[in-house]
């Protein structure tokens, strides 16, 4: 399976789809204000399980180490060898971390459960002072081998509404679960955010892009989010103002395995993705209309041996199926006001996929209730206009 991590939003929200954990019970939280959930903190997150720290343990992007130059980005990558090795001593304890993503527990807190803390690094001249950032997990599903989960920081929870969640699948005979979507709706202030998490058709024959194609229509088709104001109107993926797309959309090269595996020794990413089929079904309008992906500059995240840092086909085995190195892990996005900060992935060898993760900066609408209330109050005078006159004068209309 595979494990795609997406910071979806750099500095306020934290989505942490995983896609290879399929023994997780589902939970979901009451679909109205998070102010009026009782106890929101009682599912135990997986780093509160294992106890470690959101910064040691994922490969992340700091938006120091990030710059614009003309429409690509340059980032400076950290090493992530303390990641690799810290996950494989923690492969025996998977079982649990799994678990601990749904469980329910009454024994703790909410200051110590379904929460993580994020060590957010602060520059102030030439010193760089840490912070600690306390994280909420406000909604969670999972079907089959797909999961999502989304975090927030804990002072922005009472500005998050509208919490809708719609599964879609498309695997066997059009339905099954095993391939489809898992889609999170909410609001942010005034701002509607989408999440998608999917799993598309694999296969890498000819013609297998449009089965691909053919599950990102059917899943915008068949994704409702009931509306509370309106039951006849319910939500569609495109009726948010920003969506983020992530997961194994399974797309592929479309080139010869000898020379993708050259090509990939070599890195020569853009000659590469220059026959990448998500990469000209975008430029080609055929799917994804209008939506954007950041500079790859990374190896192809799939097919790995597990537990290691070679492809499989390197050492050919019989009886194995031919599997070309390809990027089949991504991560989409729609809408204004979204810069993407960084594009990367992570050295985790727990899966034959590595899981990419990116960081964005995101615009929401925010309405300041004193604006309203002297519009309110203006609107009010224009129709109820207040009448001026001497007391010693009759009232003429």
């Amino acid at each position: 399976r595979t494990c795609s991590v997406a910071d979806a939003l750099a500095d306020e929200i934290a989505a942490l789809p995983l896609e290879y954990l399929e023994t997780a019970n589902d939970y979901v939280w009451p679909e109205h204000s998070l102010e009026e959930t009782p106890k929101l903190g009682t599912a135990l997150s997986s780093s509160t399980r294992i106890g470690f720290n959101l910064t040691d343990n994922f490969t992340t992007c700091n938006p120091h180490d990030v710059g614009l130059k003309g429409s690509r980005l340059r980032r400076s990558h950290h090493s992530s060898e303390n990641l690799g090795s810290i996950c494989v001593q923690e492969e025996q304890k998977l079982e649990q971390v799994v678990d601990s993503f749904s469980e329910i527990s009454d024994e703790f807190s909410e200051e110590e459960d379904d929460s993580f803390l994020e060590a957010a690094i602060e520059e102030h001249g030439n010193d760089r002072g840490r912070s600690r950032t306390k994280y909420v997990r406000i909604v969670s599903k999972q079907m089959v081998g797909i999961y999502v989960s989304v975090w927030v920081r804990k002072r922005l929870r009472k500005h998050v509404n509208n919490l809708k969640v719609s599964p879609v699948g498309v695997g066997l005979m059009g339905y099954m679960g095993n391939k489809g979507s898992v889609s999170v709706s909410m609001t942010l202030f005034q701002s509607r955010l989408c999440f998608v998490c999917s799993h598309l058709t694999s296969g890498h024959k000819d013609g297998a892009e449009q089965r691909r194609n053919a599950d990102v229509y059917e899943i915008i088709r068949r994704t409702r989010f009931s509306s509370v104001i309106d039951t006849d109107q319910s939500q569609t993926i495109p009726s948010h103002d920003q969506i983020f797309w992530f997961g194994d959309l399974n797309y592929r090269l479309s080139m010869s395995d000898t020379k993708v595996r050259k090509l990939v020794a070599l890195k020569r990413w853009d000659e590469l993705l220059n026959n990448d089929q998500l990469h000209n079904e975008l430029h080609s309008g055929h799917i994804f209309n209008g939506w954007n992906e950041g500079v790859i500059d990374f190896p192809p995240t799939y097919k790995y041996e597990m537990n290691s840092s070679r492809y499989v086909g390197e050492n050919p085995k019989e009886g194995e199926k031919k599997r070309s190195p390809a990027w089949c892990d991504r991560i989409l996005w729609y809408g204004k006001g979204i810069k993407q900060l960084c594009y990367q992935r992570a050295e985790i060898r727990l899966s034959d996929h590595r899981p990419v993760s990116s960081m964005f900066l995101l615009e929401v609408e925010v309405l300041d209730h004193r604006k309203l209330q002297r519009a309110l109050n203006v609107s009010t005078t224009a129709v109820h206009p207040e009448i001026f006159f001497d007391e010693n004068e009759d009232l003429e209309l």
